[in-house]
């Protein structure tokens, strides 16, 4: 889809590097047909800009299989499941009629129709039909596996989601403050405020430091929803100690609230299914889970904004 720039341009611009100077290659004019295909499977940046790519690839001739590829990428690129399940018709129409040589993204029919399991696993999941889900989502690992990177994140969430729907935290269990190894509890952080948030790191996260930075900014805002918040470093072999004191030491707005230790035995990241660092567990006063997930989720402002006005009484 995309041409190859000419062996001249090349040789000219490995000459320029060696000659410590920029050679700009000279523009390359797509086709028509090439491109209306190249800014469609560039991944329009919103809803708006996909319809014009739309609409030129549609005037270009680009047949209306390629086109759904494309709407495809799009929703999957943008995090929109909605968006794949809308797809669902339109795929089961064109699965007698799929050609291979109208294909930009799928190597084989079998990976085409694992995008149709997919589709319908999600619908199921946005149904609550689990055993459709587990169906279909087999289907779509069944035929292609290489898909599956895709494929098995819903699986997760949906056992995570199950988990916490089934799990609460006693918040009389105790933990260790990092630096004078003093047993301390969830309670002791909670206080008086409507729900204590939890931050799981580790000093071998490169998204720690970003994820410190943002709750750092947001503190105040947290203290004004009476939100506490405390910090909770997972593993206490020597090494990962040392770091994360340095490391906290080289924050310029450290994050408020206790730094703790996790338990070595029965620890609350195993209890939570904590897997991916850095991650927030939002907990009501009586230890139910209301969120749990990466920092940057919206869900997370959501469940805050849902909790009571006031701690509940004991």
């Amino acid at each position: 889809m995309k041409l190859l720039p000419c062996l001249c341009c090349l040789l000219l611009t490995l000459h320029a590097q060696e000659l410590d100077f920029e050679v700009e290659p000279p523009p390359i004019k797509l086709p028509p047909k090439e491109a209306a295909m190249d800014v469609l499977f560039s991944i329009p940046e919103n809803p708006q800009a996909l319809d014009a790519a739309v609409a030129e690839a549609i005037k270009q001739g680009v047949p209306e299989q390629t086109i759904n590829e494309a709407r495809f990428l799009f929703h999957v690129e943008h995090k929109n499941d909605q968006g794949i399940i809308g797809l669902l018709p339109t795929w089961e129409k064109q699965e007698k009629s799929f050609s291979l040589d109208h294909s930009e993204i799928f190597a084989t029919k079998e990976d085409f129709l694992a995008v149709i399991e997919f589709a319908r696993a999600l619908k199921s999941l946005q149904e609550n039909k689990r055993d459709d889900f587990k169906k279909h989502i087999t289907e779509a690992l069944w035929l292609s596996p290489g898909q599956a990177t895709a494929f098995t994140p819903y699986i997760e969430s949906l056992r995570l989601s199950e988990h916490i729907k089934n799990t609460q935290i006693d918040l009389t269990l105790e933990v260790t403050d990092l630096y004078s190894n003093k047993a301390a509890s969830l309670k002791s952080a909670l206080g008086e405020n409507r729900a204590l948030l939890l931050h799981f790191w580790s000093p071998w996260s490169a998204d720690c430091e970003t994820s410190m930075m943002d709750l750092s900014a947001v503190s105040p805002s947290l203290t004004k929803e009476k939100i506490a918040l405390a910090s909770i470093l997972i593993d206490g072999r020597t090494e990962i100690l040392t770091e994360a004191k340095e490391f906290i030491k080289g924050q310029e707005k450290p994050l408020p609230g206790p730094q703790w230790l996790d338990r070595t035995k029965d620890s609350l990241a195993a209890k939570l299914r904590v897997t991916d660092m850095p991650t927030l567990v939002l907990l009501s006063p009586e230890g139910k889970i209301l969120f749990h997930g990466r920092p940057d989720s919206p869900k997370l402002l959501e469940k805050i904004a849902q909790l009571p006005l006031s701690k509940p009484n004991p």
